[in-house]
């Protein structure tokens, strides 16, 4: 096990370094920044997973519910708009080369906040423009928008139109139990009607794919210009570290002095926080190495006393959760969803990144460490195929092969640990 870590941190450096060597832009700033949030978002769903493939079992719906949380989110949310009754005059108005136009009005409205939007009668019918906030010099209120709104005159009458949605952290809430219900209706498939999981989470992938579909219309949604300070937040860097070498190497600098300042997303925090507990719970509890237990001998775990059942259940519940988790993040970073095509073969890179990262197919193995590892080597595959200028068309296929050898350097390594068992059982 420890040696197939290695062999995955190992991978990393090597891709990272030949990609480096080849093109110098691959540790840019912005393209680490980017490594860091892709790998943060499918370290997140690969780590459920990695549960389930813990326990022996897979779980194929990942791409299909973060469709199906991402529809569910837009929904829950309900973003919509309420006309208020008083009409304001616009006064004056500035639209600087760069920056927001601003829009001044003859009296005082109450405060608006991003997302709110003024209607306002355009040359053949009517017009809207969504307001970023709004500036107070003096006794002066400009509505600030990202719009130029070039048809939007001086002495032009508008109506406010204020936006309403439900709390945002209660719809994370909402969407979260949705997706840890549908994980825990996995589980009870597989261990009270004694499905496979194969065939469970099949069947997950169709239906969910079709319910987001169904529900939307097959329309894409999203969320406009709803949330922006939650969705800035989510979005956003919570902090910067430095790295050496970086500006040289990039060609941003010229000196190997220089040090190149990264910053760190949000969603990376979670990552850390959810791979510590899940490492907690593997290594460090009681129930996490009877988890180990079950996916290593499920009949033996049984008998040994262990509760084969409510774990394997947890397990999936876990992957419900992150997969509900991930269709949140993966919304409020693409802003929208599209039913049809959104998460398409994330439960792919999802298995992918926790079989490259030490999890056996077989069950009873896997590591926390190892699962985030396989994820970061998936999106610098991805990203190194990019910079690189290989064509798209290749993804799939350099994906597939790490996937493939991953497989066979488990297998061999396996019967490696075997033969050594053997040999030390022997007499000499």
């Amino acid at each position: 096990m420890r040696g197939k870590n290695f062999g995955i941190f190992a991978l990393l450096i090597a891709i990272v370094f030949i990609a480096t060597w080849l093109e110098g832009n691959f540790v840019a700033a912005a393209n680490l920044k980017t490594l860091i949030r892709d790998t943060s978002l499918y370290g997140l769903i690969s780590i459920g997973v990695a549960m389930v493939i813990i326990t022996g079992g897979i779980d194929l719906s990942i791409g299909s519910l973060i469709a199906l949380c991402g529809v569910m989110m837009v929904q829950v949310i309900d973003v919509r708009y309420e006309r208020e009754d008083a009409v304001a005059k616009v006064v004056e108005i500035e639209r600087p080369d760069e920056g927001d136009t601003r829009v001044r009005l003859d009296s005082k409205l109450p405060p608006v906040r991003a997302g709110d939007r003024f209607a306002f009668a355009g040359a053949f019918s009517e017009s809207k423009a969504y307001l970023s906030g709004e500036v107070t010099e003096g006794d002066l209120v400009w509505l600030t928008t990202g719009n130029p709104v070039r048809s939007l005159q001086i002495g032009a009458e508008i109506s406010m139109e204020r936006i309403q949605y439900l709390n945002p952290l209660l719809a994370c809430a909402l969407v979260l139990l949705a997706g840890g219900l549908i994980g825990a209706l996995h589980g009870v498939l597989v261990t009270k009607a004694h499905l496979q999981p194969f065939v469970v989470t099949l069947c997950g992938l169709l239906v969910y794919r079709g319910l987001a579909r169904v529900w939307t219309g097959d329309d894409q949604v999203g969320l406009g210009s709803a949330l922006a300070d939650f969705k800035s937040t989510v979005t956003g860097n919570v902090f910067e570290f430095p790295l050496p070498f970086v500006a040289k190497l990039s060609g941003a600098s010229e000196s190997w002095a220089d040090w190149t300042w990264i910053p760190f997303p949000f969603t990376g925090v979670l990552l850390i926080l959810v791979a510590f507990v899940a490492y907690v719970f593997l290594q460090h509890s009681v129930a996490g190495r009877h988890l180990l237990a079950v996916g290593e001998n499920e009949e033996a775990a049984r008998f040994s006393g262990i509760r084969t059942e409510r774990l394997t259940v947890m397990a999936y519940v876990v992957s419900g959760l992150l997969a509900a988790l991930g269709g949140i993040l993966f919304l409020l970073e693409w802003n929208s969803v599209q039913p049809g095509s959104s998460g398409n073969f994330y439960e792919l890179y999802a298995i992918a990144a926790a079989v490259l990262g030490g999890c056996s197919l077989r069950g009873g193995r896997g590591a926390v460490f190892g699962v985030i590892a396989g994820a970061a080597v998936m999106r610098c595959l991805y990203k190194a195929i990019v910079v690189l200028g290989i064509e798209q068309q290749w993804e799939m296929v350099i994906i597939g092969g790490a996937l493939l050898a991953s497989v066979l350097f488990d297998e061999v390594w396996r019967r490696y640990q075997l033969w050594k068992s053997a040999r030390s059982a022997s007499p000499a």
